[in-house]
């Protein structure tokens, strides 16, 4: 009985959720957004300033991702109650393809900022934010509701009040898992920053100062070495970038695991330069700090007076008042969307629903497709890395960093290729698809292969069992669970990569194929609100169906099936 309350609840929580995401879409639809802050006088000279630029809004946005992933993950992971509502919507809002919904964002920033640059640039950074929060979000929660019963035992017999378990509790037993989770979230990010940068909406476009912009307006113009150049710059900033930053945060995190392999400390991953690099920054901050303490400077504000302030029964109201306000919101939205149903009904024609059913099936074909060529190399190339730990030492860094490079940078290059190829839209749709999201297979599936236990895999050798027998008794049960991950992280990827894929502008000139994406953008070029509306509904209702229904039912039996106990 409780296990169908709770599958009731769940279908409740997203269904309201989905209907209010595609409320927003379209009460925020609009078509005339002029936005300008772009120069298009494109010179070698700008692309340091767009850099920086672009890595401002990764970094505003990812450390927006890290407060309300932590909130998020803390208060669904210590509270069953909320846990049956957040959870559902946090499971919404990672599978529902965002991009779709990007238009209608861009208007609502837009129209609430100062100035229309500011509001695009608060939506870039926003799309950004959705790419990152939601896996981040599940890491934290995942972490803290895996917390060691005897270790949460001892803090509520040592800290019945609670004051120590932030900090030495809740924060270093997610570190290990939120550290991974955001390599694989600023990963995510490097794809939307390049599509937040530059976006159409109607007759216009905003195009904001950036790499990514500078990438697609290089390649709009026909002007390729710039364009290479684009793509370059951007790649040298990610490998410096995983090597300086992700790779040393990577292997500090291992400090706060419970429980680690034998020799698993004494992994190194990091650069002896980059040690040095980070020692000397720790120099200049450790005499900076002297500094400080030599000039005895205190607060001039006394904070007591604010935990005097803040007490229990105090802060009970205040939670209660931010749950009045939020169902207060809630209900306006509810009132708001069905207010308008009316007036959408009469917009709404049928040729488009046949349209937008045929559109999300040719979609999901070229998904399938790239699927199935990601899958048939990546499997068995991470077998030989596997079987042959001499080369995969240097193939392995390359693979953590490739997928970091967004496959949108080459969708240009790739387009000068294959338009002049009768069909060459088709596949360039199949290889931006494809590029995206093979990298995450064959990163997950090696980790996946990487993570048997050494004693097993000993065990399996001493019976000499080798060649299929070794592949169907080991192996691939080893490597299901991490498929699925692998497959669930690169198709959400994938339905986002389609509304970029199917439809493209190069030197004024629409090129697009039949599909779900181009029909979004179709809708947004020539103002129409049926098209829009039914091609995002029909979308996210597919792209839901398939993930309730197939994956995680999926990923469940394989998990339960096939997990390796070390």
């Amino acid at each position: 009985m409780e296990k169908q309350t709770n599958k009731f609840i769940n279908i409740a929580v997203q269904s309201a959720t989905i209907i209010l995401l595609l409320g927003f879409a379209y009460i925020f639809y609009r078509k005339q957004i002029t936005i300008s802050g772009f120069v298009s006088t494109l010179t070698v000279k700008q692309l340091p300033y767009y850099v920086i630029r672009s890595l401002i809004r990764m970094l505003a946005a990812y450390l927006l991702s890290l407060v309300f992933s932590f909130m998020y993950g803390l208060l669904a992971a210590t509270s069953k109650r909320r846990e049956a509502v957040m959870l559902p919507i946090l499971d919404i809002l990672q599978s529902v393809p965002i991009l779709g919904f990007f238009p209608a964002a861009v208007y609502f920033f837009v129209s609430i900022a100062p100035t229309k640059v500011l509001g695009a640039e608060f939506a870039a950074i926003f799309l950004i934010f959705t790419s990152q929060a939601w896996n981040i979000a599940f890491s934290v929660y995942e972490s803290i509701s895996m917390i060691p019963a005897d270790i949460y035992d001892a803090y509520n017999l040592f800290d019945p009040e609670g004051k120590l378990k932030l900090f030495r509790l809740y924060i270093p037993a997610t570190i290990p898992k939120l550290v991974y989770n955001s390599i694989l979230s600023w990963t995510n990010g490097w794809f939307f920053l390049v599509a937040s940068e530059i976006f159409a909406i109607g007759t216009e476009a905003f195009r904001l100062p950036g790499v990514g912009s500078f990438i697609m307006e290089a390649a709009s113009e026909n002007r390729i070495p710039l364009m290479l150049l684009g793509i370059i710059t951007l790649a040298i900033v990610i490998i410096f970038l995983d090597l300086f930053v992700w790779k040393p945060v990577s292997q500090w995190s291992r400090k706060f695991t419970y429980s680690v392999s034998p020799g698993e400390e004494e992994t190194k991953e990091v650069w002896a330069v980059v040690i040095i690099f980070w020692e000397f920054i720790g120099d200049i901050l450790r005499y900076i700090l002297k500094l400080i303490r030599k000039l005895n400077i205190r607060p001039a504000i006394n904070f007591n007076f604010i935990r005097r302030i803040w007490s229990k029964r105090f802060g009970e109201i205040v939670r209660k008042a931010i749950l009045v306000l939020t169902l207060a919101f809630l209900a306006y939205a509810f009132y708001a969307i069905v207010k308008s149903i009316p007036a959408l009904f009469t917009k709404l024609k049928f040729s488009d629903l046949i349209l937008s059913i045929k559109g999300i099936c040719l979609s999901f074909l070229r998904i399938l497709i790239s699927y199935l060529i990601a899958v048939g190399w990546t499997f068995p190339f991470a077998i030989y890395l596997y079987n042959h730990p001499r080369p995969a030492r240097f193939i392995s860094p390359i693979i953590q960093i490739l997928p970091s490079i967004p496959a949108i940078a080459f969708f240009p290059l790739i387009l000068y290729f294959l338009l002049p190829i009768k069909g060459g839209l088709n596949i360039a749709a199949i290889i931006v698809i494809l590029a995206g999201m093979q990298w995450y297979l064959l990163f997950t599936v090696y980790g996946g292969l990487k993570a048997i236990p050494e004693d097993l895999a000993e065990v399996t050798e001493s019976f000499g069992l080798n060649g299929k027998i070794k592949l169907k008794r080991l192996l691939l049960p080893a490597a299901l669970p991490s498929i699925m991950t692998g497959t669930i992280t690169g198709l959400g990827g994938a339905w986002n990569a389609l509304v970029v894929a199917e439809y493209a502008m190069l030197n004024g000139k629409v090129f697009s194929v039949l599909g779900i994406g181009s029909l979004l953008n179709t809708s947004l070029a020539t103002n129409d609100q049926s098209l829009f509306i039914v091609s995002l509904t029909i979308m996210v209702a597919f792209v839901y169906s398939i993930n309730h229904f197939v994956y995680r039912p999926l990923y469940g039996k394989i998990i339960e099936r096939y997990k390796v106990e070390e």
